[in-house]
């Protein structure tokens, strides 16, 4: 079976980005949640595994999608790109290997008003024996 990748770099990044950054925010498998508000929350990180080709039984090869939620295009932008920086530079547990990042591209979440950035990374898992 195969290993969660966007379980392992939201564990990853709850642990590493508050020593890189210092400011207070959450991590999640998804996006914030219905009670996270653009005005009173913290920063926002939401992991997203967008699905891939499979080289079964060796790895999957999952698209991962990172979305950082704040209350301005440049804080959401600049965390959004601090994010790619860690799991391009990074070793990150379980997961074999990340590349092939894209761009980043924000936008306004019209649920929250929050203001996101966003980008996608290839990443490498290989699978678990059970």
């Amino acid at each position: 079976m195969p290993a969660d990748p966007a379980g392992r770099v939201k564990a990853y990044l709850l642990v590493t980005l508050p020593t890189l950054i210092g400011e207070v925010h959450t991590v999640s498998v998804g996006g914030p949640g219905e009670d996270w508000d653009v005005d009173t929350s913290p920063p926002h990180v939401g992991i997203f595994n967008d699905g891939g080709p499979s080289r079964w039984p060796v790895a999957t090869r999952p698209l991962l999608r990172v979305t950082a939620w704040s209350d301005g295009r440049t804080r959401s932008w600049d965390l959004a790109g601090l994010c790619m920086g860690v799991l391009l530079a990074h070793r990150i547990p379980g997961i074999a290997n990340v590349r092939e990042p894209s761009s980043i591209l924000d936008d306004r979440d019209p649920k929250n008003d929050g203001l996101m950035a966003s980008f996608t990374v290839r990443t490498t898992v290989r699978t678990l024996s059970v």
